[in-house]
């Protein structure tokens, strides 16, 4: 749901889009640090903290397991199902409001076309 940005609820709507954009970029700090396989501190952690955690880590394979591809491969699905859901949703607002303006239009230029005539 889009909130313009000046309505009521903007703040909040603000506040959520922050979140996102940090979580985001949170995620690709943590997969970064994974992909150097944790050798130097990352931008925001200290080192040995971080370095500790990976050695007590069970699972710190440089190659996907098969779950992760499988989890990986239906959270796809699930994404693709969703967009084309929001944007299902979308066009229908969109042919409805093109509908109701082609509607009022054309009233309006019987409307004017009626008052010619008379």
């Amino acid at each position: 749901m889009h909130v313009h940005p000046s309505s009521p609820n903007s703040s909040q709507s603000e506040d959520d889009a922050a979140t996102k954009i940090q979580a985001g970029f949170r995620g690709y700090r943590v997969r970064k640090q994974m992909r150097q396989g944790r050798s130097g501190s990352g931008a925001g952690g200290s080192s040995s903290a971080s370095g500790s955690q990976a050695q007590r880590s069970p699972r710190v394979s440089k190659k996907p397991s098969l779950e992760d591809k499988s989890a990986a491969k239906i959270q796809a699905g699930v994404r693709g199902f969703l967009v084309r859901k929001r944007q299902k949703v979308a066009t229908d607002a969109a042919t409805k409001i093109q509908a109701s303006f082609r509607g009022f239009k054309t009233r309006k230029d019987l409307k004017s076309t009626t008052k010619k005539d008379k």
